[in-house]
């Protein structure tokens, strides 16, 4: 996978500049996807085969910029919670250091933005409180799907081939050091070498993530007991019996709450970049990442058993069929966990202004896919009801292009960032979503 490094600082001087700018941002996990693969940078152009670089050209070039926040700050901007607006500059000093806007001079609120995990209670009721526009709404439509790899770096090591257990007690802190027994049937040794005895240095992220939220919704369906995770048996869970303690939550430290303490090491780092980063800089450690940044940094990348079709699958090779996905609408993730620590849909807080404007897709039913690379996330595109003025037709244009498959002209088709062996793909959505005309308003 070659991609068109797109990562570049926005100029900020001019707010006339800005009034004919999009302005976007949010989720790490399908930057690659919306924007073409870049540098440490956070701010984004898009590159020309990238979905937003494609729809750019489609409609007379209009500019475009995506700032990699990650989910959970993405949706605090677009709901100006607790300061995260989007005015502030999409710098960042380091890399450790988390954005917290989207660098949108004059701008009051982002056209959309990019979220791995669903709006939840908390976020619906933080961009109510957070915005005074009269009518104003969050819009929810599902993008692309996204494959979680598990990075590693380890010389003497050519290839990792774990399996659900495996991945549970690594992740739990049960393995401790690459040495372990019940680690050392995944390894394939380089010639002449030896696994090695050191302790396993955990990487993991530490904003608010949607990659997070995505590999823990795997995690509590897999680890634990099948009776707690999947009681009545409806989603098929293959429970392992280990590490029952994990949570559904875009908070790492809070979905391993029970285990980071358990880790040789660990090392918090802030987006998919960074996980990968401090990966391939750091011997003995094994992190998670949006498959793309894995690839395209050079990362070794285990491959992950399915369970339930048997399949031992690497990450790369994912994005060649569109995940097939049923929406339900108006409902958010709820407070409360349900059993196993899993993630439950609830109804809206408030009476939505406009219904069916928030569409979301149970975690449940993609926690666990009946075949190929088993970790996935969906990604969802977030706008405003309200407040889109003269980017009303791009930001409709935009949410809604990721479903235009018309064959050979269609976006889907241009786009080539997202597809087959990208690590992204797009999504089969029942029932269809056609029109957001009553959603998204000037």
């Amino acid at each position: 996978m070659k991609f068109i490094a797109g990562a570049v600082l926005l100029c900020l001087a001019s707010a006339g500049a800005h009034a004919a700018t999009v302005v976007a941002g949010g989720a790490t996990l399908p930057a690659v996807g919306y924007a073409g693969f870049g540098t440490s940078s956070r701010l984004m152009t898009p590159s020309a085969t990238s979905y937003l670089g494609v729809y750019s050209a489609a409609h007379s070039s209009v500019s475009i910029s995506y700032c990699q926040t990650g989910s959970g700050a993405g949706k605090n901007v677009l709901a100006n919670f607790n300061g995260n607006n989007v005015a502030i500059a999409c710098v960042v000093p380091s890399p450790s250091t988390n954005p917290v806007g989207f660098g949108g001079t004059g701008l009051t609120q982002p056209h959309f933005v990019g979220s791995d995990s669903p709006l939840s209670t908390g976020d619906y009721n933080n961009y109510q409180n957070g915005r005074t526009d009269t009518g104003h709404q969050p819009v929810q439509v599902p993008a692309v799907s996204g494959a979680i790899s598990i990075a590693y770096n380890q010389p003497n090591i050519t290839a990792l081939k774990l399996n659900e257990d495996q991945l549970c007690r690594i992740f739990s802190g049960d393995i401790k050091t690459w040495n372990d027994s019940r680690l050392t049937s995944a390894i394939t040794l380089k010639s002449g070498t030896t696994v090695p005895t050191t302790g396993i240095n955990v990487v993991y992220r530490a904003d608010g993530s949607g990659t997070s939220f995505s590999l823990s919704n795997h995690l509590t369906a897999k680890c634990g007991t099948a009776s707690v995770v999947d009681p009545t048996g409806a989603n098929g869970f293959h429970a392992n019996g280990a590490a029952p303690n994990f949570k559904t939550d875009q908070a790492f430290a809070t979905a391993a709450a029970a285990y980071i303490a358990n880790y040789s090491s660990s090392t918090a780092a802030s987006g998919n970049q960074g996980v990968v980063d401090a990966v391939v800089g750091t011997t003995g450690t094994i992190g998670y990442a949006e498959a793309a940044n894995s690839v395209n940094s050079g990362a070794q990348i285990a491959s992950l058993k399915n369970d339930v079709d048997s399949s031992q699958t690497s990450p790369a090779t994912y994005g060649g069929t569109k995940l097939p996905v049923a929406t339900t609408d108006d409902m958010v993730i709820s407070a409360t966990l349900g059993a196993g620590g899993r993630a439950l849909l609830t109804g809206l807080p408030s009476t939505p202004v406009v219904a069916g404007c928030v569409k979301v897709v149970d975690p449940a039913k993609y926690a666990t896919p009946a075949a190929g690379y088993p970790i996935v996330a969906v990604s969802y595109l977030l706008g405003n009801r309200t407040g889109n003025g003269t980017q009303l037709a791009n930001v409709k244009g935009i949410l809604l292009g990721v479903y235009d498959a018309t064959p050979t002209t269609g976006l889907q088709a241009k786009t080539k960032t997202i597809g087959t062996n990208t690590g992204l793909s797009f999504l089969s959505v029942s029932p269809a979503i056609s029109s957001l005309d009553t959603c998204v308003v000037n």
